[in-house]
């Protein structure tokens, strides 16, 4: 090789491991041999873990046979295009996680046959902000359906729910109290979902002020009273002295707790322990709320706070109840998390800033 063609080479390696995207050269039997710095990056690789390595080793393992027959028919019409034209293409890195990405390929004459250089970029990120995008506009169209329902189905729904209940406080008869009892409790689920549509599209900004968590608490546990003890749930309240004031709207507090309540309801069907406890961190309020049921397994944790997403057979949940309570939490400037064990139950952790002369009063 001549002096001229060897520091040709050199600058053509140079140029591409300084290039942004991710770059490959496989030759004709799909071995790696360059790999630029942007690629390792994105795989998670040292350079000689995967020189010399099948290419297979970075495509996920259920695509890999027909990555191969891709590779062997682009060999037999090689020429500069992207790959998987129609269909989403994934990356796999190291530690066996996977990335969307988009692939262009060049075929390129190499000393020991034709050889392809492949472009990698990563789209992950862009696929996160056209998933965002996606469901902006779901609530969006979402937000003008709730309030058309709200007024179409709202009021003759309270006709409905007023006229089974004068009856039923009317009859003697115990088939017809029964009957009206089932329209009753239908129709106060109809409302239920309507409003949780409407608290979940058109959520209005919090009217906060200084709140005491403690009466939220004791206030939202009155309401389930009844119903706790015949699920024959027991209550471990833990409250600390002297706790500071957040400032909240506690209406928005009250249906947080009542829609966490609900779910350790009906997580406990056999019965169990619910514990609650406030405690102060700094410049926040934390409440912690646990319960003994059958917990949440790991790959439906992360998607607990989606909207629409539930585990409740049809018709029994809207899918909104933690999304409504994780807006809301956000709203007031705090954060949510759930811990979870399969078999033993499910804590969340809510934290709440404090009112700002309460904040200042605890520095």
């Amino acid at each position: 090789m001549s002096r001229e063609s060897y520091e040709s080479e050199q600058q053509w390696h140079l140029i591409v491991d300084a290039a942004p995207s991710g770059m490959l050269l496989v030759d004709e039997h799909g071995t790696i041999v360059m790999v630029n710095i942007s690629a390792l990056r994105q795989f998670g690789y040292e350079r000689e873990e995967l020189l010399g390595k099948s290419v297979e080793i970075l495509i996920p393992g259920p695509f890999r046979a027909g990555h191969r027959q891709y590779r062997a028919g682009f060999l037999k019409v090689p020429q500069t295009r992207s790959m998987g034209a129609g269909r989403e293409l994934f990356g796999l890195r190291k530690d066996g996680s996977e990335f969307a990405v988009e692939i262009g390929l060049t075929p390129i004459q190499m000393n020991r046959g034709m050889g392809t250089l492949a472009s990698v970029v990563d789209i992950s990120e862009r696929k996160r902000l056209e998933t965002q995008l996606r469901r902006t506009e779901r609530l969006a169209e979402l937000g003008t359906l709730a309030s058309g329902m709200a007024h179409e189905i709202g009021t003759p729904m309270n006709v409905i729910l007023g006229r089974a209940e004068y009856l039923l406080q009317r009859t003697d008869d115990e088939g017809m109290k029964k009957g009206l009892a089932t329209i009753v409790t239908q129709v106060e689920r109809i409302t239920k979902v309507m409003n949780q549509l409407l608290a979940f599209a058109r959520r209005k900004t919090p009217e906060r002020r200084a709140i005491d968590l403690v009466e939220i608490v004791d206030e939202s546990l009155e309401m389930f009273e009844e119903r706790i003890a015949q699920s024959r749930i027991t209550i471990d309240k833990t409250i600390e002295p002297s706790l500071p004031l957040v400032l909240a709207d506690r209406d928005q507090l009250i249906q947080v707790l009542i829609n966490l309540v609900i779910n350790s309801i009906h997580a406990m069907p056999e019965g169990g322990q619910l514990r609650l406890s406030l405690t102060c961190e700094e410049s926040h309020v934390c409440l912690r709320l646990s319960d003994t049921g059958h917990g949440i397994p790991e790959e439906i944790r992360a998607k607990v706070f989606e909207p629409f997403f539930t585990t409740k057979d049809f018709g029994k949940g809207t899918g909104l109840g933690l999304t409504v309570v994780k807006g809301i939490v956000e709203e007031h400037g705090g954060t949510i998390a759930v811990e979870s064990v399969v078999g033993k139950g499910t804590t969340f952790w809510i934290r709440l800033p404090l009112d700002k002369a309460q904040a200042a009063a605890t520095s």
